[in-house]
Parts: structure tokens; sequence; C-alpha cells
């Protein structure tokens, strides 16, 4: 079946956080099958930035932007400086216009260069300091969207089929394990392309299903969409290693039919080394 198409509106709806689960995970799919280009939703990123700079979104598009982007006290603080810089650049037009007049003042009233120096390199480094922290906000975007496309593709079927895991399988039972911790520790080796884990189901059998996978202390997730149960009851997953740091994990298998998710199964392991 053709993909629908993907309008800038909800392309914008879908980086404010504004589309439900299965909107997003059909968008996300887009992308990483390359329906939807990176440069797009760079594009589209950046004109809802400016926006926000601009001042020209709604109360309630401001208040998502601020919950996707500026989650933290700190980063919040980043944000205005960017607007404050936003404005002193609008200004400058106007400063432009009235040159004339200003080279007059400054002709019978000459500025102090122990003054203007010091003020001009704290305004120098607001400027380089919002620059940079808006170039590492989407790079950390680009490296989710990287990973989540890198997941997915080793988990589609001719992969799974195709390429055998250079370790044995790392077998993992439902449920929060803490008598026997030991047995949910995972040491990958550092020149695997990824590590397989086989996941026992319990519950009844679904058509498909689906794994979040994120560490215990982060909020970040990834998915894993179209994951199969095979004859020996288990479900296979593969997690690229340059994902796996030192950690706590939780992995949340949901079987799905008809769209919707079922009840869901939570298993955990610890990566160590």
């Amino acid at each position: 079946m053709k993909e629908e198409p993907v309008s800038d509106t909800l392309l914008r709806q879908f980086l404010l956080g504004n589309v439900d689960d299965q909107e997003r995970q059909r968008l996300e799919s887009m992308f990483v099958t390359g329906a939807l280009s990176r440069e797009r939703v760079m594009a589209a990123e950046q004109h809802l930035l400016d926006d926000f700079l601009e001042n020209s979104l709604t109360p309630e598009d401001r208040e998502r932007f601020l919950a996707q982007y500026g989650e933290t006290p700190d980063e919040q603080r980043k944000l205005r400086i960017a607007m404050s810089i936003q404005e002193w650049a609008a200004r400058q037009e106007v400063t432009a216009a009235n040159a004339s007049r200003w080279s007059s003042v400054h002709q019978r009233f000459p500025l102090n260069p122990v003054l203007v120096i010091p003020v001009a390199a704290v305004f120098l480094i607001a400027i380089i300091s919002g620059a940079v922290w808006l170039r590492s906000r989407s790079e950390e975007r680009n490296s989710h969207l990287a990973m989540q496309q890198e997941l997915v593709r080793l988990n589609t079927p001719s992969m799974l089929r195709e390429v055998s895991p250079a370790t044995p399988p790392f077998k993992l039972m439902p449920g929060t394990v803490r008598s026997a911790e030991a047995e949910n520790e995972l040491t990958p080796p550092a020149n695997v392309e990824f590590v397989e884990v086989q996941l026992i189901w319990t519950q009844e059998r679904y058509p498909s299903y689906q794994a979040t996978i994120r560490r215990f202390d982060d909020e970040e997730r990834f998915t894993a969409p179209d994951l199969q149960l095979d004859a020996s009851g288990f479900i296979r997953l593969r997690l690229p290693r340059r994902f796996l740091t030192r950690g706590l994990y939780l992995i949340e298998i949901s079987g799905v039919s008809g769209g919707v998710a079922g009840p869901a199964e939570e298993y955990r392991f610890v990566v160590k080394g």
C-alpha cells in the first residue's frame, strides 16, 4: 500500500510531539525507509525554530516547542539567549537607518573603549553559546534518528534471516529480576556490529510485536516494530553495539493486532564493561 504523503503541517506537529503513537511510528518508519528525507525533517525543524525565535508560534505550540526543545531550565535559558540575539539582529536594521544620527552623537560624545570592549565580548559569547547550543540540539536529534534507523535495519526479516550474530544470543525472561541479577548481565564484545537478545514471550500469540528500548536513567526511547515470535517461543531483537553503554536497560514488548498494541511484558538487563 502506498504511503500517504506527509504535509508540512503534519511534519510540524510531529516535531512538536503533537501526534499519536501510531502516527509517530508511521513517520519514523518513513524516515527510516527514505520516504521522508532527513533534509526535509531538518528544514522543518529550522522553520519551527525560526518561528519560535520570531515569537510567531501560538501559545499552545510554544508550550509544545519548549517541552521538546527546552526541557530543562538551562535549555530554556539558552533559548532566551537565542531569542535575544534574534531581536538584536532585527534592531540592527533600525540602527542602520539612523546611522548618520548615531555618528553625530558619537562625535559629540565619544564612547569609552574601556566600557565598550567588555560589553561587546559578553554579547559575542552569548551569540556563540546560542549558536553552539542550537547546533548541539540538532545533532542530538540527528543522532537519535540515525540510531533509530540502524535499530530498524538490524531487525528487518532479511537481516534476521541472512546475517548470523557474531556471539551467542542473550536470553531474557520477562519481569523484574533482583535475586538473579547476575544472570541478566551482558558484556558485549567491542568488535561486533550488534548483540542479539531472545525475549521469552509467555502471553498469547500476536501477528507482530513492537519493542521499546531505553536506559533506566534516560527518557530517550527507541522503537523496533514488526518483530515476530519464532517457533521456540522467542522474540528475536538485535541491538546496535554502539547503543549499549554501561548501565541498566529496559525493553518493553507489546503484541500488536490490527494496529492496536496489547498487554506488554518488561525485560531488564545490565550492560557491564
